[in-house]
């Protein structure tokens, strides 16, 4: 039971990410999560075997690549939504952090 009710809110969440981002003139790509902590973000070869939790650094075996567990795994998800993952290590450069004083 308690898993209909998380996968309903999921869904829910989901569509009014979407209706949110429609109303504002916003894009949302929707990407599969499957494998993307099992895939390189730079050569899109996967390990054969899953990363554990505890392990947070992700070496590739096939192009030598080593980086965050977690930011090879968003990289995976930009290229899946053909986006250029280099642009997102620049984060804002025009602009300061919302919140922060310049």
């Amino acid at each position: 039971m308690a898993g209909k009710a998380a996968d309903a809110a999921i869904g829910a969440t989901k569509q009014a990410l979407i209706e949110m981002a429609r109303k504002h003139g916003r894009i949302v790509h929707l990407v599969h999560p499957a494998y993307t902590t099992m895939d390189c973000a730079q050569c899109g070869a996967r390990t054969k075997h899953a990363l554990p939790l505890c392990e947070r650094t992700y070496a590739c075996t096939a192009c030598g690549a080593v980086s965050p567990r977690d930011k090879n795994s968003a990289r995976v998800m930009l290229v899946r939504a053909g986006l250029n993952p280099a642009s997102a290590d620049r984060g804002r450069p025009d602009q300061a952090l919302p919140g922060l004083a310049a």
